[in-house]
């Protein structure tokens, strides 16, 4: 976290779960930085808030032995930090209520519920946010003007509500805030409480919509394509906002004060490969695709399937696509069924039939997409991660023929045997999404990778991090010993188990060594080459 001096605070995790609290302290031109350690954390649970004013750089949350949380001042100053208040439970979020840097709006269980607490750090105590019902969560505040963004749950829908700072009144929920259409987020508040930006998604692309609160207007503004990321500060100088193209990884643009419409930023030459949006006609309707370079005539390509399932490609840059199409592999990364921003009925397709709708639009992309190949050319290849690995592997056991070798990252073995082991976070999702029931009626049958493992007759790279918190490492260590002795003549397949990693040993601390051997099984290595097990 930047101070306004030009300092760096960072809050560094170790093996055994310490945090150190460092501060960067930039060196003249030509010299290195010198390090300032603030503090040491012991059990981890830490994280930081930007501050309010120039005496407060960050407040450090961390989780005390009881389950609590102690707060602690940090100046931005190579000097030890202050604990101002500790309190016997968590705390989420975090939104200042005034420009003295006094009062910061949290949020804290409740229940099974959460709700909008207020930390005085004058005092070091917490109290409820006056006038706001329990069933209103805070979501963006303009200290200066005291109006107040919050989010009430009606039926099923998320309504955005203005009130003001100190009101007991109930909240207005303008109507032109409940009519947009897309996935809306909010972004920031103007200082003077009057306006509000909004993201939007609709399909892979996002842009951004100035919602006068007062009079109703709402105006779209942005570039054509890209995303915008949930991060912006709206000052007297204008809106300032984070925005990330396929060749373009994130950065800050500006809105001016003038809100002529346009982003300021810098939109000349870049050395990253550009995408494009092409829409497949499906069998159950339209499915949109990030393509990278051309999946028609390039020496390899392959089909990148997303987590979630509730998730979708954004279109945004993702260095692991830049490093696929920089080694000459096409990328097209689709939004099947199964994905969000398409609307109620794309998104809820698979809602108690996982591997049913969406493997069936996987299975038609990789017929379209080989039938598109020059005579000759290889055969699409699969890659998918988290969801998208089960996915992928479902896809490689319905047709072993369509495709060419499969990578899978931290797949699971089914719906219900994720249940049985899974964090409660995946297990509430399997819940609502219907993940564990069975789909019994077509030659497919129970999308179980146990099951199906003989039928997956593909070159296959299974990777999974040792200390994954949502997807066991058990379930791709079952699946490594049951292919080990399934009926696939000829085919090669390798386990590597990345030590210390979590979820996404793509990005973790040997992300290099997992993205080079993953690299390699793409262009075509033998996937026991630099086997580790």
């Amino acid at each position: 976290m930047p101070t306004d001096d030009g300092n760096i605070l960072l809050s560094r995790a170790e093996t055994g779960g310490t945090h150190r609290l460092l501060l960067l302290v930039p060196g003249a031109a030509g010299s290195g930085a010198s390090v300032h350690e603030l503090a040491a954390f012991p059990g981890g649970g830490l994280r930081l808030v930007a501050g309010q004013t120039a005496r407060t750089a960050a407040l450090a949350f961390h989780k005390t032995p009881a389950g609590g949380t102690a707060v602690w001042r940090l100046s931005g100053l190579a000097e030890p930090p202050e604990q101002v208040a500790e309190v016997p439970f968590l705390f989420a979020g975090g939104v200042w209520l005034d420009e003295r840097g006094d009062l910061l709006a949290l949020a804290t269980p409740y229940g099974q519920r959460t709700r909008t607490v207020v930390l005085d750090l004058s005092r070091g105590i917490v109290s409820p946010l006056p006038g706001l019902p329990e069933e209103e969560h805070l979501l963006l505040a303009a200290p200066r003007a005291g109006t107040l963004l919050t989010v009430r749950d009606s039926g099923g829908v998320h309504r955005l509500g203005v009130r003001r700072w100190g009101d007991d009144g109930p909240a207005v929920f303008p109507e032109h805030l409940s009519m947009i259409e897309g996935a809306v987020a909010p972004l920031a508040l103007d200082p003077t409480g009057r306006r509000l930006a909004l993201s939007v998604t609709r399909g892979v692309r996002s842009g951004v919509l100035l919602c006068d609160l007062e009079e109703g207007g709402v105006q779209e503004i942005g570039p054509a394509g890209g995303t915008v990321l949930p991060a912006a500060r709206w000052s007297e100088d204008g809106l300032r906002l984070v925005h990330s193209a396929p060749d373009h990884p994130p950065r800050v643009v500006t809105v001016p004060a003038t809100l002529a419409g346009h982003f300021v930023a810098d939109d000349g030459p870049t050395p990253w490969a550009p995408a494009e949006v092409r829409r497949f006609d499906g069998p159950g309707g339209p499915i949109e695709a990030i393509v990278y370079g051309d999946p028609a005539r390039a020496a390899r390509m392959v089909l990148a399937l997303h987590g979630g399932p509730d998730a979708a490609w954004p279109l945004a840059y993702e260095p692991l696509f830049q490093r696929m199409v920089a080694e000459g592999v096409a990328v097209v990364a689709p939004n099947q069924r199964g994905s969000t921003g398409y609307g109620a009925a794309h998104r809820d397709a698979i809602r108690g039939a996982w591997g049913g709708p969406d493997l069936a639009d996987v299975l038609h992309l990789g017929r379209v997409l080989r039938a598109e190949r020059e005579p000759g050319a290889s055969r699409p290849m699969l890659y998918g991660a988290s969801y998208g690995a089960y996915l992928s592997l479902l896809a490689a056991a319905a047709e072993p023929g369509l495709w060419a070798r499969a990578a899978a990252v931290a797949p699971f073995l089914s719906g219900r045997e994720l249940y049985e082991d899974g964090p409660a976070p995946v297990r509430a999702m399997l819940d609502r999404l219907g993940g564990r029931q069975e789909i019994t009626g077509d030659d497919l049958g129970p999308r179980d990778l146990l099951r199906l493992a003989d039928r997956i007759r593909l070159p296959l790279l299974l990777i999974h991090g040792e200390r994954d918190s949502i997807i066991p490492v058990g379930h791709s260590r079952r699946l490594r010993d049951r292919l080990a002795t399934a009926g696939r003549p000829g085919a090669e397949f390798a386990y590597m188990e990345v030590p210390g990693a979590e979820h996404d040993p793509v990005t973790g601390q040997d992300g290099h060594l997992v993205l080079e051997r993953l690299i390699a099984f793409l262009r075509g290595a033998s996937p026991s080459a630099g086997s580790r097990r």
